[in-house]
């Protein structure tokens, strides 16, 4: 599966569709969070479906243990690959979001990125998440090597804040796409560069493409 998340953060459901198949050949999963979910929830879903690709649902639940349970359920039946909850919710409340039968993967958030803090912070959320039995968790590329080191290579780490270059946002732990995936990240989340460029679907082929090689480059080798 390709490493990246194309996040649609647009109240437009038409520009939705439309960079989903400007950016198809370069991206598996597509992310949906509360801004299009509240405007199009289900049209998105099954236009992502219909194209063959999958829904990391990004809604990020934090509730009482029985009400996430049940908005997993429904996440289920919705078909999505993924979704997200709160570590800060607790173990009573990331243990009820697994419990739930041919569920999701779920990944929990540790700590937003454009929040600052310390890396023991994340770790703690991130070992916390995996001893309840999440599949992975959500952080900055800056702690991806640390959770790998603390968690295990098999337990995923997704992480946004990814530019291509520096820039004046509200991001404030962010790493190029290329340093993310050679510190281990399974996948990157990626809104902007991409959906604000010229031609969405070039923006996305050179991230691809500059992943892709870097990754053949430090697992084989400069080729």
């Amino acid at each position: 599966m390709k490493k990246i998340i194309l996040a649609l953060d647009i109240y437009d459901l038409a520009k939705a569709q439309k960079l989903i198949d400007e950016t198809a050949d370069f991206v598996d999963i597509y992310k949906v969070g509360p801004i299009l979910f509240l405007q199009d929830g289900k049209e998105i879903i099954k236009t992502i479906k219909e194209r063959g690709k999958e829904v990391f649902l990004d809604l990020k639940f934090h509730d009482i243990p029985a009400t996430v349970s049940r908005s997993v359920e429904s996440a289920r039946d919705l078909g999505v690959y993924s979704l997200t909850v709160h570590s800060s919710g607790g173990e009573e409340m990331l243990k009820a979001a697994v419990s739930v039968q041919n569920r999701p993967k779920i990944w929990a958030v540790t700590v937003l990125t454009s929040q600052i803090a310390s890396p023991n912070e994340v770790i703690k959320r991130a070992k916390l998440s995996q001893s309840c039995g999440t599949d992975g968790v959500i952080a900055s590329p800056l702690e991806i090597e640390l959770i790998k080191k603390g968690c295990g290579k098999n337990f995923e780490a997704i992480t946004p804040g990814i530019r291509p270059a520096k820039t004046d946002d509200d991001q404030k732990r962010t790493a190029t796409p290329q340093a993310a995936i050679k510190d281990g990240a399974d996948f990157i989340v990626i809104g902007r560069p991409i959906i604000e460029a010229e031609s969405p679907r070039k923006a996305a082929e050179i991230i691809y493409r500059d992943i892709s090689l870097s990754y053949i480059n430090d697992k084989y080798g400069h080729i």
